[in-house]
């Protein structure tokens, strides 16, 4: 027998092990490669934003550009519209495979958020003596938009609370609200201080102190005018 057919136990073993390995890497790379695919088709996996998501973004964009920049509606005929143009954004997103969900309602959450923003800012940017005449603005767009989304949900048999008014929406695009993002107009006084708890946890300290004295300063001067805490939102 040849030294050249030879070989030691120790280097059968060696090899054997070898082996082994490239059987369990090939394994594992084609179940990784048939996970893939099924994730693939599923439509778990995309390479593009799906066609549904950019059509809600554009409509979320829309929406901000005409009633949010501009300071929000000013009469029930704008925020009848705005009401209209919310619940349609919402059964676009409601109409989204769960995966998908997410990507518009951080979207619309953002939106919120610098609406929330914007008007705690307009707050502070008025002088002192004109702070309450900038309250009172604002209460006043809370009423309209409240009586606006009163009347929705009555001519839609209450399906829109139905749907919407579960959660206040743990993250930054709660289910509930309007555009994918935000309280739920008619969820719980508790609903939409739990959204807007999230919302400010999520500030700097400096964010949360403004928020606080404007809040303050808003529930005292809706208590001065007899109106209910809280508002539409």
């Amino acid at each position: 027998m040849s030294t050249a057919t030879m070989r030691s136990p120790r280097a059968a073993a060696k090899e054997d092990g070898r082996s082994t390995i490239g059987f369990w890497l090939l394994v594992v790379a084609i179940l990784t490669l048939v996970g893939f695919l099924i994730a693939w088709l599923g439509g778990w996996i995309r390479f593009t934003t799906d066609p549904r998501v950019l059509e809600i973004r554009a409509l979320q964009e829309e929406a901000r550009a005409k009633y949010a920049a501009s300071g929000g509606p000013t009469n029930l005929v704008e925020a009848t519209a705005a009401v209209a143009s919310m619940t349609a954004i919402r059964q676009k997103v409601d109409a989204l495979p769960a995966h998908l969900r997410p990507q518009v309602e951080r979207s619309g959450g953002s939106m919120m958020r610098d609406m929330f923003r914007g008007r705690i800012n307009a707050y502070f940017a008025a002088p002192p003596e004109k702070r309450r005449a900038e309250l009172d603005r604002q209460i006043d767009q809370e009423e309209i938009m409240r009586k606006a989304f009163e009347a929705g949900s009555a001519l839609m048999g209450g399906d829109r609370g139905q749907r919407g008014g579960g959660t206040a929406g743990g993250g930054a695009g709660g289910r509930g609200g309007p555009g994918g993002g935000g309280p739920p107009p008619n969820g719980s006084q508790e609903d939409r201080n739990r959204w807007r708890k999230n919302m400010i946890d999520r500030t700097s300290p400096e964010d949360r102190a403004r928020y606080t004295e404007y809040r303050r300063a808003m529930e005292k001067r809706r208590e001065e005018r007899g109106l209910p805490a809280g508002g539409w939102r």
